[in-house]
């Protein structure tokens, strides 16, 4: 349990120090969930005085812009480290942002295989209803997914992993190189999914953050809800 404890740290500590080094500033906070394949790292009060100047600016789309080109530059180094620290080899790698709230998500997928058994859902989760709620949310801003899987990391962290979302005009544009724009453009739609569905009654806990991101090569995309219980 202990040595569970120190990897934990280490991931946290890691991540703070290399955030600092690129982006120039670090995280008021963060906290590491490590359930193999996954590693997610959730920021806290991470924005720049210069991010903040083009917030206040209604820029928020430029911020997005320069922080996903940033973490493309850099994955690779990210995963080359993470991967001293785990041991494990890092296959795909995502991030989102909250500008709003201050917080951010990186998540780290291992090559290890998934098994959904290891991640059950909670009992008084309403499975049924949320399926239904990710399958209508991707109808309406893509298409319906030709698989859904559910990782549920703790009570209050769930990982949905859905396949085969792009339409035609999407894999036109992903061929055509145009994946930033579309990536600025399918995020909000994506995150309205609290307003316009009663997931959080489903779910039986309030969603504190939400973060997608996707990969569009392999037509595959990740939605992170992050929660807390209803007292």
């Amino acid at each position: 349990m202990e040595e569970s404890v120190d990897f934990t740290n280490d991931i946290a500590s890691f991540a703070s120090r290399f955030i600092e080094e690129h982006f120039g500033e670090s995280p008021d906070s963060l906290h590491v969930y490590h359930k193999p394949p996954f590693t997610l790292i959730h920021l806290h009060g991470f924005l720049m005085p210069s991010e903040k100047l083009l917030l206040q600016k209604n820029n928020a789309s430029h911020v997005l812009e320069t922080r996903d080109i940033l973490m493309q530059t850099i994955k690779t180094d990210f995963i080359e480290e993470l991967k001293k620290i785990t041991g494990n080899e890092t296959v795909k790698f995502y991030a989102d942002w909250n500008l709003e709230k201050e917080t951010g998500m990186l998540l780290a997928i291992s090559g290890q295989e998934a098994v959904s058994a290891d991640f059950e859902w909670p009992p008084e989760v309403d499975s049924e209803s949320v399926n239904e709620i990710i399958k209508l949310n991707s109808q309406r801003t893509q298409k319906l997914p030709d698989q859904i899987n559910y990782f549920w990391l703790t009570d209050t962290l769930l990982v949905i992993e859905r396949h085969g979302i792009m339409i035609d005009i999407e894999k036109q544009l992903i061929a055509n190189g145009i994946t930033e724009e579309l990536r600025l453009a399918k995020r909000p739609l994506e995150h309205q999914i609290i307003k316009l569905f009663n997931i959080q009654a489903s779910l039986k806990r309030a969603i504190t953050d939400l973060f997608v991101d996707w990969d569009f090569e392999a037509d595959k995309g990740y939605m992170i809800l992050l929660m807390e219980k209803d007292s």
